[in-house]
């Protein structure tokens, strides 16, 4: 999976060292200004879940049930 931060760098830095805890980071790109006169930084990581304790799915979730 592709994911983007954007925060300020201290934000991004941090939500970094959390994601690696818990997903396989298997690369991280180096901070970009956001476009315009933004304090705020993006980084791009690239992840892949790691397997579960059973070697099946995460969850049985539908991604439509995410979030609400």
């Amino acid at each position: 999976m592709k994911l983007r931060l954007h925060g300020t760098r201290q934000e991004v830095a941090e939500a970094t060292r959390r994601l690696v805890e818990v997903l396989d980071v298997v690369a991280v790109s180096s901070p970009s200004p956001d476009r315009g006169a933004s304090v705020l930084v993006r980084v791009d990581l690239e992840v892949r879940l790691p397997p579960t304790p059973n070697g099946g799915p995460a969850a049985n979730l539908d991604v439509g049930e995410v979030g609400g």
